[in-house]
């Protein structure tokens, strides 16, 4: 069977042309596949000549099914002798020209794309780095010491930052309203959850003293009824806490952590900083060289490689959301969209991280990038602690070591790329476009690292006193 094969960007376009021997070999190919559909008199069903079947049912009555056939061994004859193409998807067919006795046709089919690399050593890239200062430390120390605080109750007068538990009833022009009442509450005074004017009033109260709190509710109040409306509410006061920090020095650092004094605490606390410094710039820089690197980069990108990214995506993101207890069909319920909208949206997103996967492979391969089993090997074993019982290290199976494999290879094509930039001491011009797949090396492998799940406002969080109650039960907001 001959064959025309011609290639646009990332589309291909087989064109075939059989002989009638060819047409007459898959016609009875055809026969032999589905005689025994055919119910013909006096023969058994499955066993009634070529001839009869199409006397009665008609001369054609194989043609459909024998240029299936023909489809089908074009598509093999094709694919057995070009193995360097791999199609991205199923071909699409088309019929040319048929005259009863030979057979022209198409296939049509996306593949991966050719990668026009830009200009990827010496790229020159914002510096970043990240230093740490005594004042970070101190504010380190300052948020490890509240946490570590204890909630007494006080008998005295309560004070910003105490925490006050009250009933509260609310009223406007004398009538209860939705959202004004509650029981046991309890508000920090100075955390500006209630409407402003609310907690400042609070200041002094102590247990068993009743109050009357009045405010005016802000003019772009959510609920339209009290938009801009005096309010008054009769607030009892169950009762008053507040916290009491303990004294930083060495029996608390060494109460709270896992050094001896105060200062060894100081020290760990830097040296945590610095390496967590260290590795959010290096992140930072990759992210910076590689989108430096992408923006210079082209290629035709078929949809159903911007499709396969766009399904990673959602496939991340459901997982994360899993793992917040939210399914994904939640999510786009309570964002007020849909999947499909989804995918329209970030469609451009999906095309940015196919790209860039397309480019890191094109990087691999052109530098020639690889890793072998023993590096895999030794970094999973260098990663695991020693068992317990003395025994020795168990060594990856061979999923591991391909995941080690690919995770190395990409370290190493980043290693290359940061140590060919030139970094420049001075801001970036914009925010670093985040890039898809950064830690990839395979299309059957790579994850993309796309944008976080959105975190749209909360239903009882928007324009509501708390988040412990409903926001019907709410009488502020702001």
């Amino acid at each position: 069977m001959k064959y025309t094969l011609n290639k646009e960007k990332s589309e291909v376009t087989l064109s075939f042309e059989t002989t009638e021997a060819e047409w007459k070999d898959a016609e009875m190919k055809a026969y032999r596949e589905t005689k025994g559909q055919y119910r013909i008199p006096g023969f058994r069903q499955g066993h009634a000549p070529k001839h009869m079947i199409e006397s009665v049912y008609g001369p054609a009555v194989f043609a459909d099914d024998a240029m299936d056939v023909l489809i089908r061994e074009g598509y093999e004859l094709f694919l057995s002798e070009h193995t360097d193409i791999v199609p991205l998807d199923r071909p699409t067919a088309s019929v040319d020209a048929f005259d009863g006795k030979s057979l022209k046709f198409s296939l049509k089919f996306p593949v991966r794309p050719d990668v026009k690399l830009g200009e990827y050593k010496g790229v020159k890239i914002p510096k970043v780095e990240y230093t740490v200062s005594d004042e970070q430390i101190d504010e380190e120390l300052k948020r490890a010491l509240e946490r570590s605080a204890r909630i007494e109750d006080k008998a005295g007068e309560a004070a910003e930052g105490d925490t006050v538990n009250l009933d509260y009833s609310g009223t406007v022009d004398g009538v209860k309203f939705d959202g004004g009442t509650a029981e046991k509450y309890n508000l920090t005074l100075g955390s500006h959850t209630f409407i402003p004017g609310f907690e400042e009033q609070l200041i002094g109260v102590k247990a068993g003293d009743e109050r009357e709190v009045k405010v005016k509710f802000p003019e772009d109040y959510h609920a339209d009824a009290l938009k801009g409306k005096e309010a008054v509410f009769a607030c009892k006061i169950n009762g008053v806490t507040t916290r009491v920090l303990p004294e930083m020095n060495d029996e608390w650092a060494k109460d709270v952590s896992e050094y001896s004094t105060l200062e060894e605490y100081r020290n760990g606390i830097r040296e945590n900083m610095v390496k967590m410094g260290e590795r959010r710039a290096r992140s930072e820089n990759e992210n910076n060289v590689i989108n430096a690197i992408v923006d210079k980069s082209e290629a035709d990108i078929p949809e159903v490689m911007i499709k396969s990214y766009m399904d990673d995506m959602l496939r991340d993101m459901e997982m994360r959301l899993y793992y917040q207890g939210m399914k994904l069909e939640d999510y786009f319920k309570y964002m007020g969209t849909s999947e499909e909208e989804y995918r329209k949206e970030h469609h451009d997103d999906a095309r940015r991280g196919a790209l860039t996967r397309l480019v890191l492979e094109e990087l691999i391969k052109k530098e020639n990038i690889a890793a072998t089993d023993e590096e895999a090997e030794k970094k999973y074993l260098d990663s695991m602690p020693a068992p317990a019982d003395g025994s020795e290290k168990r060594k990856p199976d061979e999923r591991e070591l391909e995941y080690l494999k690919s995770e190395l290879v990409m370290d190493k094509l980043l290693d290359l790329l940061l140590s060919e930039a030139v970094f420049e001491d001075k801001p970036a011009e914009e925010p670093a476009k985040k890039p898809a797949a950064k830690r990839s090396t395979s299309k059957t492998t790579a994850k993309k690292s796309a944008k976080d799940t959105e975190e749209g406002e909360k239903p009882a969080a928007k324009k509501s006193t708390r988040t412990t109650k409903k926001a019907s039960e709410e009488p502020k907001a702001e």
